[in-house]
């Protein structure tokens, strides 16, 4: 070999072994992505829930009777958890994958060797991740607030809240996919979610309302997310056990029906 010939390179026969696989990566990104503000996405909708448990629990509780033989601050505990995870699955969702189209990373993750299905995957994990972080938080510090004790029915509170974690996981991704603005984020927020938050009998039983009201509130998707976390709870609510998770899952095939749709058919543009 003469002095100006380059040494030869140790061939390596072993194929290339990612640290970990590309789907625990995407899923790993969107829960720091939450994680890195968390004072913003975590404390911040613990605390706005909290506040709604001290102020209805402790000044309309002294004026409203109890409900079905419970407080009315333990009463409502049930439905704001569900409202904190639908909330939060609706915006961490919709912000993740909005801001992916707007500034096209979507398109690097598509170009990646991830399928359309491990996407969508990490997307609504990462969704799923949030909503328990909030919901362990919310009942950490509203259960001590209202004496709440173990759940009535264990089984219907573990599975129904699975349900309810992945309606909102796929509520927000499908919003996500369909926001064409920051604005639009928003409106769909204020004038879809908050009406139906109000509608499902998040403070009060629908047996109170009049026939009218009562029966435009089982058509509140909402309604079933509330009851059966009620259920799950307090051991009773304005539906039955079996319906309510019959419900609940119903609209979470449906709605991961609707987004893998979405992902599979290529339909997210920037």
């Amino acid at each position: 070999m003469s002095g100006t010939e380059a040494p030869a390179l140790p061939a390596y026969d072993e194929p290339f072994r990612p640290e970990r696989s590309p789907f625990l990566w995407l899923l790993e990104r969107e829960v720091l992505r939450f994680l890195t503000i968390w004072r913003y996405s975590v404390v911040g909708p613990v605390l706005s829930t909290v506040l709604f448990v001290v102020v209805f629990g402790s000044a309309l509780g002294r004026h409203v009777d109890m409900i079905d033989g419970v407080g009315y601050a333990s009463f409502i505990v049930p439905g704001l958890f569900a409202q904190a995870i639908v909330n939060v699955g609706f915006f961490n969702g919709t912000t993740s994958l909005f801001e992916a189209r707007r500034d096209q990373y979507i398109n690097d993750v598509f170009a990646s060797p991830l399928r359309w299905w491990e996407i969508n995957a990490a997307l609504v994990g990462g969704g799923i991740t949030r909503g328990v972080v909030v919901g362990a938080g919310v009942l950490a510090v509203a259960l001590p607030l209202t004496h709440g004790g173990a759940p009535a029915r264990p089984f219907v509170l573990l599975f129904g809240t699975l349900g309810v974690l992945l309606v909102a996981a796929q509520v927000g991704v499908i919003a996500g996919g369909h926001a064409k603005s920051l604005d639009h984020v928003y409106s769909m927020e204020s004038i879809i979610l908050l009406p139906l938050g109000f509608l499902g009998g998040v403070f009060y039983s629908v047996h109170q309302l009049p026939p009218f009201w009562d029966a435009l509130s089982r058509l509140d998707p909402v309604f079933w997310l509330v009851q059966v976390e009620r259920i799950g709870f307090l051991g009773q609510g304005d539906v039955a056990a079996g319906w309510a998770l019959a419900v609940v899952w119903g609209l979470a095939a449906a709605l991961t029906a609707w987004s893998a749709a979405m992902f599979a058919t290529g339909r997210l543009k920037p």
